[in-house]
């Protein structure tokens, strides 16, 4: 498959519309000048786009969980108890994972189950199954602006019914989509895919309704932070190339204060630097935040630190928006109650440090941990776009194969998977293995210092073993 960062042009998407709208029934009731219409009709404070602005403008952090249902009526109470209860500013609708993977005759049955028992079925809200109609139904219940949440390799049709359901935003992207949800699909059926989306959302932008697009990058996994940064830029440029105006970044923190401030500052930077780079000068970036994935800790008592110092570092860095994970996060899918709890927690952190406006910027740590960021992200982007032509897309889909882009513990087989990272003796996390990654002498002269300093206090080797011990080190109650 040929594809290249040009704008599709109105043909090519309706042609490929018809397409999409045609692989399930609800699709027939998608309107574009009904949906445009609908979201005219709400007020500024239910679209996320607008509220992450204000929130920019005024210095604020906003929070936002992670959370789904299966039928309209469960997911109004969710929403509705992390609206009221919870005191959550944006809302979320977690696509199920059958829906996610298109299998929409299966989501059809589990949503039927659910409903006949009265007891939840599906893992997050079936919107193909639902349509546009209900879907409408569960935001005309809310105050608040509610996104659509999980990475997919083809929400193509999800997407279109999310939408012009009222939903004003989506957190997901084709890299994290790719690396972490895909066997062997190859890298650019996923872009082409998330083209699609991105196309969908600058429809709505040139009608006037602003849709906010989170990019997600790459899940960490003891990962240096320019293994995130560059792929969500990637997804920022792709997601531009296609008409889309207002984009939140995500910052997926590891726990190493320093360097989580670092990452924070550097992803806003350096996506700012390559959107005006490449010619996308109205593009708004905002920031967001949230805990790792993997492993949690079982004890409440543990979580609840988690969340006030991930929600400590977010504040810290000025983010918008800050996400959480809930006490119940290791046991089962979150319950409502449990998510209320965590978030009644952030909140209250939040409103503790918010006021108190800690400037960053002269924190020597924080800048050499920046330094050496930015010199690593640099490094692999001019890389991509040289080998690209200046195309970000066809460099991307060159870097994959090549393993100059790479990740660990791909779900993919056509990733390298070359790469690891280890913490180093203060927890933050260093290049165990650089792959094919185009690094500079000055880089890997530095994370083998980092690496060496903590072999001096373990008095052996960094091995696989360390690297799996720091895995699963904040499950264990301890950055390291």
């Amino acid at each position: 498959m040929e594809i290249s960062n040009r704008k599709w042009s109105d043909d090519f998407f309706q042609k490929e519309r018809e397409e999409v709208l045609s692989q399930w029934s609800t699709g027939a009731d998608v309107d574009l000048d009904d949906a445009v219409a609908y979201h005219k009709s709400l007020p500024d404070s239910q679209n996320a786009a607008l509220k992450t602005l204000k929130a920019r403008e005024e210095g604020k952090t906003l929070l936002c969980p992670s959370l789904g249902s299966d039928t309209v009526e469960n997911h109004k109470s969710l929403l509705l108890h992390m609206q009221n209860e919870a005191g959550v500013d944006i809302l979320t609708s977690y696509i199920d994972s059958l829906t996610r993977n298109c299998r929409f005759e299966m989501a059809s049955q589990g949503l039927m189950k659910a409903e006949a028992t009265g007891r939840p079925v599906l893992n997050g809200f079936p919107f193909v199954v639902h349509g546009v109609q209900k879907t409408r139904e569960v935001m005309n219940a809310v105050d608040l602006p509610s996104m659509l949440f999980g990475p997919t390799p083809d929400a193509r049709l999800t997407h279109e019914i999310g939408l012009a359901g009222g939903h004003t935003g989506y957190s997901g992207g084709p890299m994290i989509s790719f690396w972490n949800y895909t066997k062997n699909v190859p890298v650019e059926s996923v872009i082409h895919n998330f083209q699609y989306i991105n196309r969908l959302m600058g429809t709505y932008e040139e009608q006037g309704v602003p849709i906010l697009y989170a990019v997600s990058g790459a899940m960490p996994s003891v990962s240096p932070p320019s293994l995130m940064i560059v792929p969500e830029i990637i997804e920022v440029l792709i997601a531009a190339g296609q008409g889309v105006k207002h984009i939140q970044l995500n910052n997926w923190l590891q726990g190493h204060v320093a360097q989580d401030l670092a990452y924070i500052q550097v992803l806003k930077e350096k996506a700012d630097y390559y959107l005006k780079e490449c010619g996308f000068d109205d593009v708004e970036t905002i920031t967001y935040s949230v805990s790792p994935t993997g492993r949690f800790p079982v004890e409440a008592d543990q979580v609840y630190a988690l969340i006030s110092h991930f929600t400590m570092i977010g504040v810290m860095g000025g983010v918008q928006v800050c996400g959480s994970r809930t006490i119940d996060e290791a046991l089962h899918i979150p319950t409502k109650e449990g998510s209320a709890h965590s978030f009644r927690n952030a909140r209250m952190f939040l409103n503790m440090l918010q006021p108190q406006k800690f400037d960053i910027s002269g924190h020597s740590e924080i800048q050499q941990e920046k330094q050496i960021m930015e010199l690593e992200v640099d490094c692999l982007m001019k890389k991509i776009l040289e080998i690209g032509g200046g195309d970000i897309v066809k460099g991307t889909v060159k870097a994959v194969k090549l393993g100059i882009l790479d990740q660990p513990y791909s779900t993919s087989q056509l990733v390298k998977g070359e790469v690891l990272g280890v913490k180093d003796e203060k927890g933050a996390a260093r290049y165990f293995d650089m792959g094919q990654l185009p690094f500079s002498r000055e880089i890997k002269d530095f994370h083998r210092e980092k690496i060496e300093a903590r072999e001096k206090i373990l008095g052996e080797k960094v091995s696989y073993d360390t690297i799996i011990q720091d895995m699963t080190a904040i499950s264990a109650g301890s950055i390291l």
